[in-house]
């Protein structure tokens, strides 16, 4: 456990000493304030914001989602850790270390995690009190508008449901990763599919057997806000879909990483 700790924490350092890391971690207080400041002064009814929590709904759904901000972030850490250390020749180094391919994976896939769980908390608490500062903490136990809960809960939900498309996205870039050498080449399909998935799933839901794509699945809180891509899908159908596609990158980014040849 120890030199896994050990691994995840090299791993942390590789990403922590790129200029690139710290700009991304950078922009994100930096874009909170920008969108609190719009909200205050902006004379547009649909940015109104009269408590924190109000504001929060409006960074999560209303303006385009800042969770997507997070995610696109992560995906270019996840894209770039495994085809990195190909790209680089740093891979053979790696390799020659008393650790299983198996446990080197992991790691980089447990780093990439915490990468984007780091980023997630730095966005809510920014968000929180930016929204604070801004415009007050109460509003709490107030009812979402259109919802049978408070705003506090559909912000939660909201929270959670982008975490675990975050955590779906992040794993099919790491896949990507795993399975090409060149980091460019990962980070772009990876990007690729993250801007457009969402179109992608709206012009073919007409097909009945799009239900079962993963970016069918991804928007979550869609069925919080009653409005699911397709009647005949549900919430637990798309968590269902969403742990077998979770399941099969895992899958192919191990096959991949494992039995590829690299001459040391």
């Amino acid at each position: 456990m120890l030199n896994f700790t050990k691994l995840v924490q090299n791993e942390g350092i590789k990403i922590f000493t790129k200029i690139g890391t710290w700009v991304m971690i950078a922009f994100i207080p930096i874009l909170v304030i920008a969108v609190a400041l719009l909200c205050k002064y902006a004379n547009e009814e649909e940015l109104a914001a009269n408590n924190v929590w109000e504001f929060l709904d409006l960074c999560l759904s209303a303006i385009p989602n800042l969770m997507d901000i997070v995610t696109l972030f992560t995906i270019i850490v996840a894209a770039g850790i495994v085809a990195s250390e190909f790209s680089g020749g740093t891979i053979k180094l790696l390799l020659i270390r008393p650790f299983s391919r198996s446990t080197i994976l992991l790691s980089k896939f447990t780093t990439v995690l915490l990468f984007g769980l780091g980023l997630t908390l730095l966005l809510l608490v920014t968000i929180i009190l930016t929204g604070g500062i801004f415009f007050g903490f109460n509003g709490a136990s107030e009812l979402h508008a259109g919802a049978a809960f408070s705003n506090a809960a559909y912000t939660w939900k909201a929270i959670g449901y982008s975490g675990i498309e975050l955590i779906v996205m992040v794993t099919l870039a790491f896949m990507f990763s795993s399975v090409f050498r060149a980091s460019s080449m990962a980070i772009g399909i990876s990007l690729f599919f993250l801007l457009t998935s969402g179109q992608l799933a709206y012009v073919l839901k007409q097909f009945e057997w799009s239900k079962f794509l993963i970016f069918a699945n991804t928007n979550l809180l869609s069925y919080v806000d009653g409005r699911p891509l397709m009647t005949s899908m549900s919430l637990s159908f798309s968590l269902l879909m969403l742990a077998c596609y979770q399941l099969l990158f895992l899958a192919l980014s191990w096959y991949v990483f494992a039995k590829r040849d690299v001459s040391i």
